[in-house]
């Protein structure tokens, strides 16, 4: 494919403007230090071990040490994860709803509960984070687990001399009790131009072996016309045979929930009308202000071998909601409505809360999978950071 070229189905270019589809909140604000729990000379590894510790004990998951986490961390987070947090970057991170370059994630599925960080790196321009993060990728192979094959395929369509859009490549690490952590990468498909984002998934797509399952997609979204269903990121399992799997997160801005939920009935996995029940359960309706502050997503994940792909529910909770203790509340009685215990939820953000919940702002989506087997997940900035304006 060519990528100079116009995509196989029409875009429409002057719908892609700054204030149409995805939507970071601080990428591109000047932050500044607001903490109550942290000091301005702990480091980035620091804070992120303490997210992931305080999940941890407040899960009752076993199997990591404070040291072993830490260790881990600063691993991971080489040449950036020793900088101070109370010198924000100068370019705020998207990988974080504060501009931290980590993010807490905490998932419960099968009855079990599951700690993830998300990272990206906060040093100098797009061009040097992609530096960065390509390094990392790289330096992951060969751990136990870890399979970076078929990145490699498509590493080239995901990379730029002059990186465009919010963020260049972030990467996900899961604590898995009795195992080795595993490791996800998030590519961005409009390194070039967000008018180039749906022919560059497609292209990554079809190098990967996952046509079949994308064109079920594509023929059931009608093509990709902009902002209504845009690629906004791109993630990798990275690991081998089977169990490999890819995530396209698509945002949907100015769609109802009853759309959003139609769009994601090419889903195997998809409980029809779930999906409008939680966005309007949590969210309220698409013609309300708060919606147009940040736009849902519905996230598609591919396997080798499956004719189409799942679907899961990212639901925004701030800016849409002025603060944790009313998205809490949302989310608890959503919970509650679909026959989910909403304590351990709850609990957690009590945990990890540095400052009362009516005044932090930390919550950044909820996601959400139904069915006999139902996932939900909460996504948790450290709250280090605040608009320096």
């Amino acid at each position: 494919m060519d990528l100079g070229a116009a995509p196989r189905q029409p875009l429409v270019p002057e719908a892609f403007t700054p204030g149409t589809g995805v939507i970071a909140e601080m990428v591109g604000r000047p932050l500044r230090f607001a903490s109550a729990r942290y000091r301005p000379t702990d480091t980035y590894a620091e804070v992120a071990c303490d997210r992931v510790w305080r999940a941890h004990q407040s899960l009752g998951l076993t199997g990591e040490t404070r040291a072993s986490v830490l260790a881990l961390l600063r691993d991971l987070t080489d040449p950036w994860g020793e900088l101070p947090v109370g010198t924000p970057p100068e370019r705020a991170c998207w990988v974080s709803i504060d501009g931290m370059p980590c993010e807490l994630s905490l998932a419960w599925a099968d009855g079990k509960a599951g700690v993830r960080m998300s990272l990206e790196s906060p040093r100098g321009d797009a061009r040097t984070r992609m530096a960065d993060g390509t390094a990392l990728t790289r330096r992951l192979a060969g751990r136990p687990g870890v399979a970076i094959d078929r990145y490699l395929r498509v590493e080239d369509l995901f990379t730029a001399d002059d990186p465009q859009g919010f963020f260049a490549v972030a990467h996900a690490v899961a604590f898995t009790p009795g195992g080795p952590p595993r490791y996800k990468v998030f590519l961005n498909p409009a390194v070039a131009a967000r008018e180039q984002a749906a022919a560059r998934t497609e292209e990554a797509m079809v190098r990967l072996g996952l046509e079949r399952p994308w064109r079920a997609l594509t023929a059931h979204l009608g093509g990709w016309h902009g902002p209504e269903h845009e690629p906004a990121a791109v993630a990798m399992d990275l690991v081998g045979g089977d169990a490999f799997r890819v995530q396209v997160y698509v945002a949907h801005s100015g769609v109802s929930a009853e759309d959003i939920d139609a769009k994601a009935a090419v889903a195997g996995d998809h409980v029809p009308g779930a999906f409008a029940r939680a966005l309007r359960a949590v969210n309220g309706g698409h013609d309300t202000p708060e919606w147009k502050r940040k736009p849902p997503v519905t996230t598609f994940s591919f396997r080798p071998g499956r004719d189409v792909p799942g679907a899961t529910a990212y639901i925004p909770m701030i800016p849409v909601h002025d603060h944790d203790a009313a998205a809490r509340d949302r989310v608890a009685a959503f919970l509650r409505g679909e026959g989910m215990d909403p304590a351990p939820y709850t609990a957690v953000l009590d945990a990890l809360a540095d400052e009362p919940l009516t005044r932090s702002r930390t919550q950044n989506f909820i996601s959400y999978r139904g069915g006999e087997a139902p996932r939900f997940s909460v996504y948790l900035a450290p709250g280090t950071y605040r608009p320096a304006d």
